[in-house]
Parts: C-alpha cells; structure tokens; sequence
C-alpha cells in the first residue's frame, strides 16, 4: 500500500513538481494550498507524512504545523517545514511548532525523496520504541516484583516499579538509601550482598516486616550486576511462598488431630539432642507412653469420640511437662502412642518425676459428650548413653520397657534393664521361630474332651493348638498366641487349625467313628470380617461336614469392641448353621441386656470361679448364678477347669451340662482322641445291651 503524503504549498508550480516527483516514486499524494486546507485534510484523514511550506495565505506554516499536533493521531505524523529562509530562528521556530524535519529553498527534489524516506523510517523507528515503552511498562506493572537500580553504596538512584505490600520512601528526587527500604536487623546483609555482586557473584537475602499486615510479610531480593557498574535489585514478596512451606512443613511434621510434633519431627530432635549431648557428655532421658486398652474406645464408641478424647489427652500432657527443671519435647508417634524427650543432662529421676507427673495428669476422669473416661498410661524408660547411644536403640528399648510396664498390670513405668532386654530379644526371638515352626507345620492340633457332668459320657472336645519346641518343649499356648495376634499371623494360623480340624473329623468319619462336636476359637480380628467368616463356612462346606458339628468360641471382650457388629457376625455365623458359644464368660463386660440379644448357644464358665467353687462362697454364688442364668436363657452349660472331685460333685449337683478339665483328661492328640472315642462307642454299646437284656428279662 502507497504512503500518503499531504504537501501543503501557496505555489501551484512547486505542488505540481512535487506531486509528479513523489508519485513517480510510489507515494500518494495529496496538495493543498494553505494551512487552513492541511488542518482540514488531516481532520479528513490523518497522512502519513505532511510537506508543510512555512510562508501560505490564510496562515502561516507554523501555526499550521501546531494545529494538526493537536488533532487526534497528529502528534505522531511526520512535518517537513519547507522555508525560503535558512536562517537559524527560522529554523528554531520550525522545531518550536512541532517540525520532525526541514528542507530550505530551492528544493532538490532528487534529495527530497530520500529525505522523506529517511523521515518515514525514523518515525516508524521511534513508533516502534513507544510501543515498546508501553509494553515494557505493561509488563513491569504486571509483575508484583520491585525492581530498583543502586550504586555501590546503596543508594536507590531508580524505582523501575514498586514492590506490593512494601512501604515506599517518600523521599524528594526519587533516590534514597536502602536503609529506607529495609529493617535495621537487614540492612548488613543487603550491603554484603551487594559488595559481591559488584565483584560479579549474583547474590540474594530474605528478610520479614513484623509489623506489616496482618500476619507479617516477607520478601526476597535478588541482585544482579549491571554493565555500568551497578546492581539492578528485584524485590519480591514471597509471603504466600512462605505460608505455603510452613503449612506443608506443619503437614510433614505435626499431627493435624493434637497439634503436637509427629514421629519425623521427635525423630529429628531426638538425633540433634543425642549429638549435642554426646559432645557435652551428658544424659538424654525418653518416655515412651502408650494409653492402657485406648482401642476398646475407638472400637465401642467411634472414632470420632476416641478423636476428641486424644485431643484432651495430649492438652493434659503437653501441661505435665510444663515445669521447671526438665527441657521436655511431646509427640504423638501412633494411634495412642506418644513420645517425650527430655534434654539438659536430666538423671534418672527427672524421667521418672515426668513418668509420676505424666500418671498424675491422667487420673482425673475425662468427660467427652455423655460419657466419662478414665485413661492410664503405660510407660517405658530409657537414658542416653545408658540404654543406648543413638535414636534407633533408644526407641526400641523405651518401646520393650512400655510393654513389660503393660504386662506388669498397666498405669505404670517401667525403666528398660538388663531383664527387660531379655525378654524383648526372648519375645522377638519366639515371633521368628512361631512364624518357621507354623510354615513347617510344626503346629499341632490336639482335642481336649468335654463330658456329660450327669452321665461322665464323652459329649465333644475343645480343638487346642499346641506347640513343642525340639529344645524349650510345649510351650504355653497363650504366649504364642498372643505373639500370633500382636504379629498378624493369627488369621494365618486360624485358617490351618480350622482345615487340620476338617481334616480330622472327615478321617474319623470315613473310618466309621460317631463324631461328637468340636469347639474351636475364633480369633477377635477374624470374627469382625466378614469374608473371613465367609471363608469359614467355605472351608467346612469343602470338606463335606454339616457346620452343626462346629461350635465356634468367642470371648466376651471380643464381643463388646463391637456390640453392633458382633451381634451381626454371630447372626451369619448362625445362619451358616455354626453353634455359637461365650468362652471365660464371667470375666469380661458382657451386659445381661447384650447377652440376650446375642443368638448363642453355650457359655463356658471360666476357670477362675471353678478354681475355688468349694473353699469360697461367693464363687460358689457366681456359679449358680451363671448356670441359673444360662438355664433360664435356653443355654448349655460347660464348666472349663474341672480338676478335683469335689468341683465335679457342686457342679453335678448345680446342673451344670458338660464338664472338661484335667479331671477327666488333658488335651490329647488326634490319634489319641480317635481311639477315645472307640472306645466311648464301645461302652456305650456295651451299656445299651446290658439295658436290653435287662428290659427282655423283666
């Protein structure tokens, strides 16, 4: 497209001369012949350079260049001055009226073309430094960086753009020191920053107005040289950056529920305190605290109460360690589990003061909705360099010492020895051989017989696991099986006894044997899952055995973690056609309200009360009560324990129904109970004819 050219002129020669030139050369032109005709045209249409003669009727090119400057887009447009006069004032006055350039008298028109060229590429070069001022300051206003240009001493010579949320100087001249800028506590870092970046090392400081907003701002400068020998300084508020780490460092190492440390923040402090401990050579003590049978809450009352309820414990402890003399850190590391560190040399009785204070702050019942608690904790000891000499170790003795506290009767402390050591590596040592003996099948099954108390007829037999050792011999069935629980591999062990016990009972079938019931244990985690009671009916439908000949045991805690979902795991269990029993009943927390709702079938009566039913009475009156009560509920009764005549004989005389206990025998072996069992039949066949014959006679 061809550049528009206005040339305004009295002289119509010189018009028509420089309308053919500038054609010739692709221009468009357009003539006029007075300023006022110019003004006019460029009202029209603005061109996109304007020939301007100085000397025309209606006015002169002076006021006429002035005019089109105030027209819209007529600041930008090029005006030659055309003048017969080259003087120096005329020459001033051109520029004075808003000339870009000048041309005098006569007109070498070969030159004029270029010249016009010339003009145009200058105008459009300075078009584009104006376009980019604009964008340049767009984008130093978009940004929310400060950016600031200072000498070697820190000056502020230029403020390209503020910074957000920082206060500015208002200082004459525009230049002020850092010090206007920055806190005092600042200031001698900004300056050696500063000193190295002039040495060419780009360099950068943070620093914090307290006073500032609502929360305190924060902000990073950067330095970077600049060739003329000073620092170009970007200023940014990264407050938000830091909230943002502090709120993920919170995440990473506080737990959201009590606000106090997590494991990764107590594990941290724990190192540096040992460290610096080591080089002080002093003492480090640690508390490992474990809430007594906290789970029972959560499982009876929900999470949501057992949540709380953390909360108002962690409140009271935080407070415990609040004295003087001990430099006490609190973490929450578990469900229930928390960790107290405690540094500046204490001896042994500051960690069992904090123990004693830990116990005191507990005992006041805590109160959450309706309900009111008593919690007690369970505390484990240890002291660097002592029982140890790093974290790892320090932790896993605490941790040994909280469980022989738990064992000796729980709300206690316990400082980790030389004994306690022995048995954490006996306890770790019993875990690895239980899990090689049960992948051998080391494991077996024996049967301990249950009889009639009326008639002494064999009834059934209890299924007990049992476990002899090739160097310690049997060992004691509660121990390995609650290192079973603790460890997980009980519902392993529960699937194999539950197959061992079918496979027992389809052998005795096919070898012709009459099989009387079995009762087994179910394990608390298994009874609360629901495929895994699925499963149990599966495996007993597999071997084709009627689940009638099964009767599955439960304890009454187990019963009461869940009332709701208990009562629904033995309506399944109930229709899969399982008899249903309460083991040590008596010594649980079964309601008689929650007994009725359960579809049981039996209770066996603990051996406790068995123990001493003919030197103490009121076990005698326990007795009687459960078998009345048992009775009255349509339930069968066992007593478990049965070991002298005169038990067997108030038992009799109670009308208790089915009676085990070394007694009458111990747990036997399966080959052992088979041939029991033989030989029950054959008395029993033997006293059938006898009754016979004696009926024919008479």
């Amino acid at each position: 497209m061809s550049v528009r050219v206005l040339v305004a002129d009295d002289d119509r020669l010189l018009r028509d001369i420089a309308s053919a030139m500038l054609e010739e050369d692709g221009f468009a032109v357009e003539t006029v012949a007075d300023g006022g005709a110019a003004l006019a045209a460029c009202l029209r249409q603005m061109p996109e350079l304007v020939l301007l003669d100085v000397e025309m009727p209606g006015g002169d090119g002076y006021q006429a260049c002035a005019n089109i400057r105030t027209l819209p887009g007529g600041c930008d447009v090029p005006i030659v001055m055309v003048t017969g006069l080259d003087d120096p004032m005329s020459i001033n006055l051109a520029y004075d009226a808003g000339a870009t350039d000048f041309v005098v008298k006569p007109i070498n028109w070969p030159l004029l073309v270029h010249r016009i060229r010339y003009v145009l590429r200058g105008a459009r070069t300075i078009e584009a430094l104006r376009a980019a001022e604009q964008k340049n300051a767009a984008l130093l206003k978009a940004i929310p960086d400060g950016i600031f240009l200072l000498d070697s001493a820190g000056m502020v010579s230029h403020c390209f753009s503020p910074v957000a949320n920082l206060p500015m100087p208002a200082q004459a001249g525009g230049a002020f020191h850092l010090r206007a800028l920055l806190p005092e506590s600042a200031l001698g870092r900004a300056m050696q920053c500063l000193d190295a970046t002039l040495r060419g090392a780009p360099a950068a400081f943070e620093f914090s107005l307290p006073g500032a907003a609502r929360a305190g701002r924060h902000f990073e400068c950067r330095y970077l040289p600049n060739a003329g020998g000073q620092v170009l300084a970007i200023v940014r508020d990264i407050s938000e950056r830091k909230q943002t780490e502090a709120h993920i460092h919170r995440l990473a190492y506080f737990d959201a529920l009590t606000g106090l440390p997590n494991r990764e923040w107590i594990g941290d402090y724990l190192t540096h305190a040992l460290a610096a401990a080591r080089h002080a050579d002093a003492c480090v003590a640690l508390l490992y605290i474990d809430l007594d049978q906290f789970k029972r809450i959560n499982d009876t009352l929900g999470h949501e109460t057992g949540d709380a309820l953390l909360g108002q414990v962690a409140e009271r402890l935080t407070a415990a360690l609040a004295y003087t003399g001990a430099n006490g850190r609190m973490a929450r590391v578990g469900g229930d589990e928390f960790i107290v560190v405690l540094s500046g040399n204490p001896a042994l009785a500051d960690a069992e003061q904090a123990a004693q204070r830990i116990q005191a702050a507990l005992t006041t019942p805590f109160r959450q909705g309706s309900y009111e608690f008593v919690v007690t904790p369970s505390i484990g000891i240890t002291l660097f360099p002592e029982h140890g000499q790093d974290a790892p170790t320090l932790l896993k003795n605490a941790d040994g010492a909280m469980y022989e506290a738990k064992a000796s009767g729980r709300n206690q402390f316990r400082v980790f020895t030389s004994a306690v050591n022995a048995r954490i590596t006996k306890r770790l040592s019993l875990e690895m051989e239980l899990r090689r003996a049960f992948e051998s099948e080391k494991l077996e099954v024996y049967y301990q017989p249950q009889y009639e108390a009326g008639t002494l007829q064999l009834a059934g037999a209890e299924a007990l696991l049992r476990w002899f050792h090739p160097q310690r011999g049997q060992i004691p069935t509660a121990d390995f099986i609650a290192v079973a629980e603790e460890t997980g591999l009980i519902g392993e062990i529960g699937r194999w006894t539950l197959q061992q016990v079918c496979r027992d009972l389809q052998h005795w079938r096919a070898t012709g044997l009459q099989v009387p019931s079995v009762a087994l244990n179910v394990s608390g985690r298994d009874f609360m899952r629901q495929d895994v009671l699925l499963r149990i009916s599966r495996a007993v439908e597999a071997a084709h055995l009627p689940a009638s000949m099964f009767e599955l045991e439960l304890t009454e805690g187990v019963l009461m973690q869940d009332v709701e979902g208990g009562q629904r795991s033995l309506h399944a269990l109930k229709e899969f056609g399982f008899a249903l029993a309460v083991d040590d009943f008596g010594t649980g927390y079964c309601s008689l309200s929650y007994l009725k709702r359960f579809p049981l079938d039996t209770l066996k009566v603990d051996r406790a009360f068995i123990n001493d039913v003919c030197l103490d009475e009121e076990n005698a009156a326990i007795v009687r009560a459960i078998i009345g009560l048992g009775h009255n509920l349509g339930l069968k009764l066992v007593a478990e324990g049965v070991e002298t005549p005169g038990q067997l004989q108030f038992l009799q005389g109670e009308g208790c129904d089915l009676i085990q206990g070394f007694l009458m025998s111990r747990a036997i072996s399966a080959a052992a109970f088979a041939a029991l069992i033989r030989a029950s039949t054959a008395a029993r066949g033997t006293s059938d004819a006898g009754l016979r014959e004696s009926a024919g006679a008479g």
